[in-house]
C-alpha cells in the first residue's frame, strides 16, 4: 500500500506503528478542526483503535452480504 496516498506530506516517513498513535488530522483530507470536532463529539484522539472497530465492522459486514 502507498501510504503517500493516505497521509500528509510530513508523515509519510512514519512507520505504521507511529502513525496508529498520532491524531486523527495526519489523514489526508481530515483537517486540524475537523479532529477538533471528532474529539469533542466522540473522543476520539488517535487512530489505532477506532481504525480497529472500523475494520471488523467492515469485515463482519462483508460475512452478512
Amino acid at each position: 500500500m502507498n501510504i503517500n496516498k493516505l497521509v500528509d506530506r510530513k508523515y509519510e516517513k512514519n512507520s505504521f506503528n507511529q502513525l496508529k498513535k498520532l491524531p486523527i488530522d495526519v489523514l489526508q483530507g481530515v483537517s486540524e478542526n475537523d479532529a477538533l470536532l471528532l474529539e469533542e463529539a466522540f473522543n476520539i484522539k488517535e487512530l489505532s483503535k477506532y481504525v480497529q472497530r472500523a475494520q471488523a465492522i467492515v469485515t463482519l459486514a462483508e460475512g452478512e452480504e
